[in-house]
């Protein structure tokens, strides 16, 4: 396929409050000439551990599955300390995953807080070690699976059109944050 036809998949969780038991993830598939063509949209628990499933449902839904390059996140963590397992992700749905931080996580600090107020902190922290690396890829921060720094950069740069963050992401959160706040926020990273 050439790389106009390419489609990617961006996944961002709405704002949640710690009082409430879900937030939303939501996924926005658009082709690389910035067309959206379609959302997935799931529920997930605050601070629980199904946002690995959620996605991995989410990418293999058989209308979009076969048309996606590649599945940007905005973080490994949503609704809290849901924390995605990228290893599992891509075994189950064999799509390159990047992820995308404005800044380098404070690993330290997130230990503290899952030691502090999880029970199975332990499992947790593996899950975040196994994400990989942090890397510094131009405008990001970055954890990468099933692709290269190079390849990751490139699909980087042709899936952002009107902002520094890839289309799909923009736009996932912003629907995100408008079904939880009921009006569209601006600021992805």
């Amino acid at each position: 396929m050439d790389k106009k036809g390419y489609r990617f998949l961006g996944i961002d969780d709405s704002h949640f409050n710690r009082n409430e038991k879900f937030a939303y993830l939501v996924g926005c598939i658009v082709r690389q000439n910035d067309l959206i063509e379609g959302f997935l949209v799931e529920k997930i628990e605050v601070d629980g551990l199904d946002s690995t499933e959620k996605i991995i449902k989410m990418v293999k839904n058989k209308r979009f599955y076969q048309q996606i390059r590649a599945i940007f996140l905005a973080g490994i963590t949503f609704a809290g300390f849901n924390i995605a397992n990228l290893e599992e992700i891509y075994e189950k749905t064999n799509k390159p995953i990047i992820v995308l931080m404005k800044d380098y996580p404070d690993f330290l600090a997130i230990e503290n807080a899952l030691r502090k107020y999880f029970s199975d902190w332990k499992e947790r922290l593996e899950i975040i070690k196994k994400a990989g690396n942090v890397i510094k890829l131009k405008d990001f921060y970055v954890q990468l699976k099933g692709i290269s720094e190079k390849e990751a950069l490139e699909l980087i740069e042709i899936s952002r059109k009107h902002s520094k963050v890839p289309e799909a992401l923009r736009i996932a959160h912003m629907v995100a944050s408008a079904i939880s706040l009921g009006y569209s926020s601006k600021k992805v990273l």
